[in-house]
């Protein structure tokens, strides 16, 4: 027996038959052993019929000239292959086709990113590119490194999963937070605590009592304003059993100044680039990882600025960028720079260091400024006090017997 499958693939004709005496023609050819399908008769002198085309040949034998015959359409694998064949374009383009589906599936055309909150988008996916990791990248990439090197770079990330579902890559990311501890109750004894070392400028103590005076200098812990405040004994507190002590929720402002010491570098010298007019032009072309630059053949300046315009950019159906390039010849001048630009840039560095290290509400008192020069190198060394609250709240513990 012979599947659908085979009968689709067999070469076989659909044809218009025209002349006088149809029924014998039918009668000669099943005499014949020629095998007739779907026939269908239009009229006394046309009828349309299936016919292999090895049955064809046989047919045309016995027709001969009495009969029209008229080949309508033609099924099978033999027709297709000669009208695939005939149309070189077509199968060209197929061709073709099927390879840039099979090359875009060797790239990651898409990044996705999910669960951040406290780190920007952007910075992760600088990281991932800093670690060959992006839109049109090869999907053959050691995936471990990728992850070591967002750890490495991104202190508040703890666990990264990185997958790929066809040429999309989704990259989940876990932020580990900051505890906050928890708030004391008001009905908690607690003592008021140094939180860092400094030398203390003004205790104002709204419950407790204070402990030390202006001017000393104190450690990290030390009892700034104690919870613990004794009894006024009186003359009918007679009892040997009554309590001496009384403890209570500390609280107050605590204003120390807190010494700083800050280092420094800047450059000795400033270098300038200065254009000399002359200028070359070529191209970049990236296809996936790889690019070629036609510059690197021909440029021979010794020091050049590079500006570049993209044209083509794009990651479907293949990672393709195109960009005109623009070296600039250019010259480094260097001139020794004056005091007064090293010391607006000290001012800069502190504000900076101020802003990212001490607390919002800190107050620079005075400063002292070093520099010390090293070949190329000013070292500046700047000596400060920060005035600033330093009281903390410590629950106070009782001892058990």
């Amino acid at each position: 027996m012979t599947s659908r499958k085979s009968n689709f693939l067999v070469h076989s004709l659909n044809l218009r038959v025209e002349g006088f005496g149809l029924d014998k023609l039918l009668t000669e050819c099943i005499a014949k052993g020629l095998n007739l399908k779907d026939i269908r008769v239009r009229s006394d002198i046309e009828m349309t019929l299936n016919v292999t085309y090895g049955d064809y040949k046989k047919l045309i034998k016995i027709v001969k000239s009495k009969y029209r015959i008229t080949v309508l359409y033609e099924r099978g694998s033999r027709p297709l292959l000669k009208r695939a064949l005939a149309n070189k374009i077509s199968l060209v383009g197929i061709v073709l086709f099927c390879f840039l589906v099979y090359y875009q599936s060797l790239f990651i055309s898409e990044i996705r990113i999910y669960g951040y909150e406290a780190v920007p988008e952007m910075q992760i996916r600088q990281v991932l590119r800093d670690a060959g990791f992006y839109e049109g990248s090869r999907k053959n990439i050691d995936v471990e490194n990728v992850k070591q090197a967002i750890y490495a770079n991104i202190e508040n990330i703890i666990w990264v999963g990185i997958s790929a579902r066809g040429s999309m890559a989704e990259v989940t990311v876990v932020e580990g937070g900051m505890r906050t501890p928890p708030a004391i109750a008001y009905d908690t004894p607690v003592h008021i605590v140094a939180a860092r070392p400094g030398y203390i400028a003004q205790i104002i103590p709204r419950n407790g009592l204070r402990t030390v005076e202006d001017g000393t200098y104190v450690n990290t812990g030390d009892i700034l304003i104690t919870g613990v405040i004794p009894f006024a004994r009186t003359f009918y507190d007679v009892a040997p059993d009554a309590p001496t002590d009384m403890y209570v929720h500390a609280d107050g402002d605590v204003k120390a100044k807190v010494p700083y010491h800050a280092r420094f570098y800047q450059e000795r010298y400033e270098r300038r680039l200065v254009r000399t007019g002359r200028s070359l032009y070529g191209v970049e072309i990236r296809f996936g990882s790889r690019s070629v630059e036609t510059l690197r053949f021909y440029n021979n300046y010794e020091i050049s600025k590079r500006t570049s315009r993209t044209i083509l950019d794009t990651l479907r159906p293949l990672p393709i960028k195109i960009a005109l390039l623009k070296d600039e010849e250019v010259k480094l001048l260097q001139r020794e720079r004056s005091d007064t630009e090293i010391n607006k840039r000290a001012e800069e560095q502190l504000r900076m260091y101020v802003r990212e290290n001490l607390p919002k509400d800190a107050q620079i008192l005075n400063k002292g400024l070093k520099f010390s020069t090293r070949e190329n190198i000013i070292e500046v060394s700047i000596m400060f006090d920060a005035l600033m609250e330093i009281g903390k709240k410590q629950e106070i513990i009782f001892e058990e017997f």
